[in-house]
């Protein structure tokens, strides 16, 4: 986690430095329980005997375990954001390729994918039951969406599509959409095969290339033919 959390609104409000210190440590705990064990099984005395804490302690800050999961989500998000606006950074690509810069953000997906899995399965089970959880994950695509679209639309003459912004937010669906289906399955496979991460990887990017209209460019080692 940063070393400076993020203040979240779902919380309890809280006015000492010590209390938001106990707080993160419930959510830390609690991350970790869903990770290793799913969200069924993160239990609140499991999580407050994890985080040091005290069963009164997790209820002065959370109405019941859903009010956790919020304030988990809204975490995530967070941290998730500056990780997108980090990544599209113009700065940081001002003399490379288009293919390195999706590739980049295709290797940020899946790896976040790989390592937040049992998370993100709690956080898609709450879409299908909360619009305000619901809400929160279709703001934080358009937001991913707008943020890639402005990076790559200053490379736009290597777009063939005759509408790039749209094409591009259709390519960052597809790569989400794709890419949560480990979520929901574990493992995705194709063609009668499982795909390891450098497939998917590679396919996302061929996919964003070819569908902007950049299908010209040199390949990276992500996007190279397997032998």
């Amino acid at each position: 986690m940063s070393a400076a959390p993020p203040q979240l609104e779902s919380p309890a409000p809280l006015k000492q430095a010590r209390s938001h210190a106990t707080l993160h440590r419930l959510l830390d705990a609690a991350e970790a329980l869903i990770e290793e064990k799913g969200p069924a099984d993160a239990s609140i005395p499991e999580i407050v005997r994890r985080a040091k804490s005290s069963v009164g302690g997790f209820y002065a800050r959370f109405r019941d375990k859903d009010a956790l999961l919020r304030a988990l989500e809204e975490r995530f998000l967070a941290e998730m954001a500056d990780r997108v606006d980090a990544l599209a950074d113009e700065a940081r690509w001002e003399d490379a390729p288009l293919e390195a810069i999706v590739e980049a953000c295709a290797t940020e997906l899946v790896t976040v994918i790989g390592e937040r899995r049992n998370l993100i399965a709690a956080f898609l089970t709450r879409t299908a039951l909360d619009p305000e959880v619901r809400a929160d994950a279709l703001r934080f695509r358009a937001l991913v969406s707008e943020r890639i679209t402005r990076l790559l639309m200053t490379r736009r003459d290597a777009f063939d599509h005759p509408e790039p912004d749209l094409a591009i937010d259709l390519a960052v669906q597809f790569a989400f959409g794709l890419t949560l289906q480990r979520v929901v399955s574990g493992r995705l496979r194709a063609a009668g095969r499982p795909l390891s991460d450098a497939d998917v990887i590679r396919e996302i990017v061929r996919n964003f290339t070819r569908y902007v209209g950049a299908a010209d460019l040199t390949e990276t080692p992500a996007t190279r033919t397997r032998p």
